[in-house]
């Protein structure tokens, strides 16, 4: 009997390696690495991840140069 898988096969373990419980976590554990043989949709999430990151990061310091040039004036 000849067994039909409905999982494309590119995508058939990218989310097995996951913690399952990881939903529940307020930081959740990502790889941001992009491996040779991952979908579209696994490498745009992992470069969301980056630029989102870097976004924080700048409105961060943006923030903190904000805040010390309210305390001079």
């Amino acid at each position: 009997m000849e067994t039909k898988s409905f999982i494309p096969l590119c995508e058939s373990n990218s989310y097995s390696n996951k913690d399952v419980l990881s939903v529940f976590k307020e930081t959740p554990e990502k790889d941001l690495t992009i491996r040779q043989g991952m979908s579209v949709k696994e490498i745009s999430d992992v470069v969301t991840e980056r630029i989102m990151a870097l976004i924080l990061e700048q409105f961060e310091a943006t923030k903190i140069q904000f805040e010390s040039e309210e305390k001079i004036e």
